[in-house]
């Protein structure tokens, strides 16, 4: 939109153990667009790395007064009226929200360089009390101001959805590199949010170096047939980097459209699966998007995002790891015209560390 908004909704939704990632595929697919025709904006979309069933994300307006114009015009739509059904039943609670407005100093375009969104949320009694926290947290930030929010005292004037009202909010929204230090805050009792944004959420982290870009024909290099041998970690994330197992596999790659597009499939007989992925260039940003589907689940993964540099590639996303939340990594290593090899890594404290968990080494066959 053209505009910069003056009021926002910071909507925090419980949702239905194990769907959450329903809701935000079906959020992303259809509501996006849809609230932009009807002069919304959208600058974030979050999963919260602490509470694997929560979706957190920022709506903005205009100002108040157009604000019932526009969410009626949204949840009076088609769209709306088409999914809400699909949407409603993914969540067990909707009406977390607190109705926001800027205060301080405008925040300046950052860098767009950070492992994880913080949320910090205080509760406080005046505004000089949002001044004070502002200064101390600002003191002591080791990564970049996205936003600061204070409640907006103005009644809720589209009832139909309820707000938290009777309550003031300072709201500070961070992109920091290895977490934020609550500590500082402890005199206000501060809730700490650790955000990872979704797949189609305005605000980034860009945690592929920008130095890792991509271009058509990046992976051009794996057209034809590859042996592949795969040693893949067992058990993640535990401490425990013995319990490795191999296995064998056969891979046959393609590249479509002038190689902005790469296409592969993995048959692991002895294992009893095969694999698919799908690589996407998208032209403006430089990024690859790399998706996964296995025949266990047929289901496509979330993507990772990344590209090149020489002949290294890295890739950035999000997994789910026994119910957990972690970042993933895709490496990819051009050894030579006949060899290549793939590792995947998880973290669970915010990218600080890496724990390799699968390998494939690939031999081009004749």
């Amino acid at each position: 939109m053209s505009f910069t908004p003056t009021v926002f909704e910071l909507r925090n939704y419980t949702l239905h153990p194990g769907r959450r990632d329903e809701l935000i595929a079906l959020f992303e697919r259809e509501f996006i667009e849809a609230q932009q025709d009807c002069g919304l904006v959208l600058p974030g979309l979050f999963t919260d790395m602490d509470r694997p069933d929560r979706f957190v994300w920022l709506r903005g307006f205009a100002d108040m007064a157009t604000r019932p114009a526009a969410l009626g015009a949204f949840y009076g739509g088609p769209v709306w009226q088409a999914h809400r059904n699909a949407a409603n039943a993914t969540m067990i609670d909707s009406d977390d929200v607190l109705l926001l407005k800027p205060f301080g100093a405008p925040v300046p375009g950052g860098s767009g360089a950070g492992r994880l969104f913080v949320c910090v949320d205080c509760v406080i009694q005046t505004d000089a009390d949002a001044a004070a926290i502002d200064a101390v947290l600002t003191a002591n930030l080791d990564g970049e101001l996205v936003g600061r929010w204070i409640t907006d005292p103005t009644p809720n004037n589209f009832p139909r959805l309820p707000v938290r009202e009777g309550e003031r909010h300072a709201i500070w929204l961070l992109r920091v590199g290895d977490g934020f230090d609550a500590a500082v805050l402890s005199p206000w009792s501060p809730q700490v949010l650790r955000l990872l944004p979704t797949a189609r959420s305005a605000l980034r982290l860009e945690a592929a170096p920008r130095a890792f870009v991509g271009h058509a024909g990046d992976f051009d290099f794996l057209v034809g047939r590859w042996a592949v041998r795969n040693t893949r970690l067992m058990t993640r994330l535990r401490g425990n980097t013995t319990d490795w197992r191999e296995f064998h596999g056969v891979q046959q790659a393609w590249t479509h459209m002038g190689g902005q597009i790469s296409f592969d499939e993995l048959s692991c007989e002895s294992e009893g699966f095969t694999g698919a992925t799908m690589r996407t260039l998208d032209v403006a940003s430089q990024q690859w998007a790399i998706y996964w589907v296995s025949s266990r689940s047929g289901k496509i993964s979330a993507p990772v995002h990344g590209g090149w540099l020489g002949d290294r590639g890295e890739f950035y996303g999000l997994d789910d790891e026994a119910g957990r939340q972690v970042l993933v990594r895709f490496v990819w290593e051009r050894l030579d015209a006949d060899t290549a090899r793939w590792t995947q890594a998880y973290s669970d404290d915010a990218g600080r560390s890496w724990e390799d968990n699968w390998r494939m080494d690939f031999t081009r066959l004749p």
